[in-house]
């Protein structure tokens, strides 16, 4: 009934569409090589590549390192993703747009702290 009477899947798609555009130019900004494919109510983020991944080869070819460092800077900052790069993002109605803002705060912050780690390691080397 929902789904007949209220904009369920409109609304998904539009939050999912901003954040898929928001992930895309927060790592652009940062310089890090990257695909974000899929749809906006299940999309899947690739760190490490330009190619857009048609194979299970591709994506072995993708920085899963990377995305784990991410994964746990999202999580110690209350965003909850898969820890497997592969496993694509999944929207739901609730998802409001602070949420999706908060999302991306939060991501962009997690980019840059995995940023600095790495500049400080590469330093003290």
């Amino acid at each position: 009934e929902l789904l007949e009477t209220t904009p369920v899947i409109e609304t998904i798609n539009k939050r999912g569409t901003a954040l898929m555009q928001g992930l895309d130019e927060i790592l652009t900004e940062q310089d890090i090589p990257h695909v974000v494919t899929g749809v906006p109510s299940m999309f899947s983020l690739l760190l490490g590549t330009n190619d857009v991944p048609h194979t299970f080869r591709d994506y072995l070819n993708s920085d899963m390192d990377l995305y784990e460092e991410i994964g746990m800077e999202l999580i110690k900052r209350g965003v909850q993703p898969d820890s497997d790069g592969r496993e694509p993002w999944f929207l739901c109605a609730a998802l409001s747009e602070e949420d999706v803002a908060e999302t991306l705060n939060v991501f962009n912050d997690s980019v840059k702290a995995v940023k600095g780690n790495k500049k400080q390691t590469e330093s003290h080397m």
